[in-house]
């Protein structure tokens, strides 16, 4: 035997200048050495971070659109329930480091994951079996739809529903009147050198005197004057138009709580809720693959249909806690997500020969 030669499946020896690269197709005609399984891991690492990078640029260059995008449903929450539509920063740095940088990153990361997992793919799928490969060809995009629905039904219905009731729930609390001092803080502020009664020459309006109005509109004019002022019936805001722009005139609320939350707060909260929507949206995925590998029964899985109800009914009472309509929002979906994987066990499994 000659060193260093190695052999086909048919056990012939193969020339020893024999090229290589046929080892990194997608084919079995070759075994790949150590080395060589090294230097291809190492090419599709190279070829998968030069994708991630391209990816960056793309959410850099979009960075702004994409906070944008995903503060939509906040701003529409605020705006709806009367709140400024607006978010604060209490660092001056938060608005690069703790928004721009993140958003851009895991942008990037989503962007080029298909190319990530392609990558990985042809390095994986050397060492794997033709039925084994065939799995993976129905999994990968099957997990990947399921992925994209719970991203839009978190982004389009989970963060709505949740977003008004944490900001509605800031009416509950009683209204406030700063403007109208009892009799001891009165006097004290009048020790204080604070008196908010009129000063000497200013000249006040006779009580009949008319009060100017604003218009009431039931939309938004189509070709507003600069410096016009009007109230929107739909919405009930005070609007201006200045500088080329429809402005709203935002009044302080009496309420004790005014909700505005910090950007990079709502972020990392519209992060997790996204992701463990995503979690859970992959339930039918790992319920086909214990279906075709025949770990579980799907007969016996039926049997806790009830418990898996209960459980979906909890979970979205406690993520949605507004109302009944609320909670299904949320606990019909989980729950047929449970009965589609449950469907999908049932096409997969094939009972062994005593269960039948």
């Amino acid at each position: 035997m000659i060193a260093g030669a190695g052999f086909d499946y048919d056990g012939e020896p193969m020339p020893l200048d024999q090229p290589k690269s046929a080892a990194h197709s997608f084919g079995d005609e070759l075994r790949m050495t150590f080395g060589e399984h090294i230097e291809e891991l190492r090419g599709c690492l190279i070829r998968a971070l030069i994708g991630v990078a391209v990816a960056l640029a793309v959410t850099l260059y979009f960075g702004f659109d994409l906070i944008g995008w995903i503060a939509q449903p906040l701003l529409q929450a605020q705006y709806a329930l009367g709140y400024p539509p607006q978010t604060i920063a209490t660092d001056p740095t938060v608005g690069f480091t703790n928004v721009y940088l993140p958003v851009s990153l895991i942008g990037a990361l989503i962007l080029a994951s298909p190319w990530v997992i392609y990558q990985l793919w042809r390095f994986v799928v050397a060492g794997l079996y033709e039925h084994e490969r065939k799995t993976v060809y129905i999994l990968a995009p099957f997990s990947t739809l399921m992925t994209v629905l719970g991203v839009c039904f978190a982004y389009y219905v989970l963060l709505p529903v949740s977003l008004l009731f944490f900001l509605s729930f800031a009416a509950y609390y009683p209204p406030i009147e700063p403007t109208d001092p009892g009799p001891v803080m009165r006097q004290l502020l009048r020790a204080y050198g604070v008196d908010h009664a009129p000063s000497e020459g200013v000249t006040l309006s006779p009580p009949d005197a008319p009060i100017p109005t604003f218009p009431t509109l039931a939309v938004d004019p189509p070709e507003p004057v600069e410096g016009m002022v009007w109230i929107n019936a739909a919405d009930g805001h005070l609007k201006t138009y200045f500088n080329g722009q429809t402005r709203l005139l935002l009044a302080a609320a009496n309420r004790l709580i005014s909700p505005l939350p910090q950007l990079g707060q709502f972020i990392k909260f519209a992060a997790l809720t996204t992701l463990g929507i995503v979690i859970a949206f992959q339930v039918p995925v790992v319920m086909l693959v214990i279906g075709w590998t025949n770990l579980v029964d799907p007969r016996w899985v039926g049997r806790f249909r009830k418990y898996a109800f209960f459980a979906c009914a909890a979970l979205g009472a406690v993520l949605t806690p507004t109302d009944i309509f609320s909670m299904f929002v949320l606990a019909v979906p989980l729950y047929a997500l449970f009965e589609f994987g449950l469907l999908l066990m049932r096409m997969t499994h094939k009972p062994a020969p005593e269960e039948l």
